[in-house]
């Protein structure tokens, strides 16, 4: 007979003791009666909360010099407090060989960067985007500028016209680029900072004291408007979103190593590998392709909290769970990725052969973290969902974002100062239970929800000088995050000497073309090329036109017709004229 577990005490609401509150939870104990009895309390009144987490971060051995209200040393209590006792802080494992970075190394390497960068006139309020993928470097630049008390940017280096776009929306007074990369930066030369010291570091200089409404980082939002402004995080948000993820999100602690190989960089970092720092565990940078090509290399990491993309999924189904490392104690999986039940259901109960929980997170870097997260638990076709401890949030009417829901389904929206405050975060869909939410999906169409910037693209296909008009069509997949994206060229046509139409540019140069500029991640799902001239808005194509005739087949009709075709060519020639006049 099945040995009964005892069960866990629940929580008094009015006594937050965060201790047992996260051994439970990192026990997988963290059921729907656990949940209920102190999570309502945290959202009702999260400054009871704030108290706790700062009073139970101040007790680890080091301290925490951050006041909650009065100012936060967000350097210090990232890396300062962990000195001393001989942990690493990141490494990086992969085909190219390994790294590791100590938390001392980090200090010496961060405080001798920022005296640099000090030297070169950086000071406190200004911006730096850091332009580098994860790596030593990354990590030392990012805590270098936090150090100066700078207000941090993050981003990948994927491709000019996406380095530089991004770099005009966030406007930073330096940019922190390797040389290999620098000509993504574009006419920003003045601005560069280098990204080793010059010089070795005395320590004498102090790390930057931000004020609670003091910024800390502006970081771009991947769901929405993919044109919208960079949502700018207080230090004071910004720390204790740290905290919270570290402790009772990611429950993470000193003994950890957090990886998350395939996780885009730009919904989620710099967040996850400072949350990872604050909890005084170690990040590991280990690339997709690497994992693909030999899951080990995970194990040599020495990773304990995984972050498990769809890539990495699938290979441990195709492998088997051995591709998963034996000292994972945990995983968790984006709830923003496109919704798989049947696959992440196998994984999930591969794992938990071995007793590994897993859990779900969603949020964004640049909604200061996690928003919805279940505990570590066995596999479950349908987890129950609850929003992140201690944040303030309505259920909301899905017709009007402002409203309480009447209903049991609604949408779930962050409050600041009792006011709706979605910025950074998708529209996402709960519906309540008795033991918690079940998480329905996203709102808004899009490729694992983030958003994709059309308008951007077609103007990257536009620079090929055989393409004279181009649009993109995002329609839904299976879900509302599973997007399929198609590009189109529109062309005159040319003839060949059988007086066949000819397309003058290929799907593959397109293709090409877009990954040059934009990065891998934005390769659309197809590419289409039509010798027609299409409707123009404003001199650009009218986008709802265009998706009308793509998606009931009516361009490729016209396409397929000598008469559209000659009928387009002349609208180009006419267009020439006039443009001449």
């Amino acid at each position: 007979m099945e040995e009964r577990s005892a069960p866990v005490p629940v929580p008094d609401p009015e006594r937050l003791d965060l201790r047992a509150i996260v051994e439970s939870l990192r026990a997988g104990k963290g059921d729907g009666a656990f949940l209920r009895g102190f999570l309502p309390a945290t959202y009702e009144a999260p400054a009871r909360l704030r108290r706790a987490l700062y009073a139970h971060a101040s007790r680890r051995p080091g301290g925490l010099k951050s006041r909650p209200d009065e100012g936060y040393d967000v350097y210090h209590d990232c890396v300062v407090v962990h000195l001393g006792k001989r942990r690493r802080a990141f490494v990086s494992v992969g085909a190219a060989g390994d790294e590791e970075l100590s938390y001392e190394n980090l200090h010496l390497r961060a405080g001798a960067l920022a005296a640099t960068w000090k030297g070169a006139g950086v000071s406190p309020g200004q911006a730096i985007a850091v332009v580098l993928p994860l790596s030593v470097e990354y990590v030392v630049a990012l805590l270098a500028a936090l150090r100066l008390g700078a207000v941090v940017s993050a981003l990948p280096p994927l491709g000019a016209t996406f380095v530089r776009d991004r770099l005009d929306r966030l406007a930073p007074d330096h940019v922190v680029i390797a040389e290999r990369h620098r000509h993504l930066a574009g006419q920003r030369e003045a601005s560069l900072l280098p990204t080793a010291a010059s010089s070795r570091w005395d320590g004498a200089q102090p790390s930057h004291w931000y004020a609670p409404d003091e910024p800390a980082a502006r970081l771009l939002p991947v769901f929405g408007d993919p044109s919208a402004e960079p949502v700018e995080l207080t230090a004071a948000a910004l720390h204790e979103a740290l905290l919270r993820d570290g402790l009772l999100v990611l429950g993470l602690d000193a003994t950890d190593t957090l990886a998350a190989p395939g996780f885009d960089p730009v919904q989620f970092q710099p967040h996850l590998v400072l949350a990872t720092l604050a909890a005084g565990a170690a990040y590991a940078e280990v690339a997709p392709e690497d994992v693909a090509a030999d899951p080990r290399v995970l194990e040599r990491a020495g990773v304990t909290v995984l972050g498990v993309a769809r890539g990495l999924r699938d290979v441990a189904l195709r492998r088997g769970a051995a591709a998963v490392p034996r000292s994972t104690r945990a995983w968790f999986h984006s709830l923003t990725e496109v919704v798989e039940p049947d696959l992440w259901d196998a994984f999930a109960r591969a794992l938990w052969a071995r007793k590994v929980p897993g859990f779900c997170v969603a949020g964004a870097a640049a909604a200061a973290g996690v928003h919805l997260f279940t505990p570590p638990s066995p596999p479950s076709i349908v987890p129950r969902v609850w929003p992140a401890p201690g944040r303030a949030w309505l259920l909301a009417e899905l017709a009007a974002g402002t409203l309480p829901a009447l209903n049991a389904a609604g949408m779930y929206t962050p409050l600041r100062d009792e006011e709706p405050d979605l910025a950074g975060l998708p529209r996402l869909v709960l519906v309540r239970e008795h033991d918690g939410f079940v998480f329905a999906g996203a709102i808004d169409v899009g490729r694992d929800t983030q958003s994709y910037p059309t308008a951007e693209v077609a103007r990257v296909v536009e620079r090929h000088p055989a393409v004279r008009h181009a649009a993109v069509v995002v329609s839904p997949g299976k879900s509302t995050n599973d997007a399929k994206i198609t590009a189109i060229a529109f062309v005159e046509d040319e003839r060949g000497s059988d007086g066949r139409i000819r397309l003058p540019v290929g799907a593959r140069v397109i293709a090409a073309l877009i990954e040059r500029e934009m990065g891998k991640p934005f390769a659309p799902d197809r590419i289409e090329i039509f010798p027609l001239r299409p409707r123009l808005a404003g001199g650009v194509v009218d986008e709802a036109w265009c998706r009308a005739q793509y998606l009931s087949g009516a361009l490729h009709e016209k396409a397929r017709s000598e008469l559209f075709v000659l009928l387009s060519r002349l609208g180009y020639i006419l267009a020439g004229a006039k443009a001449a006049e």
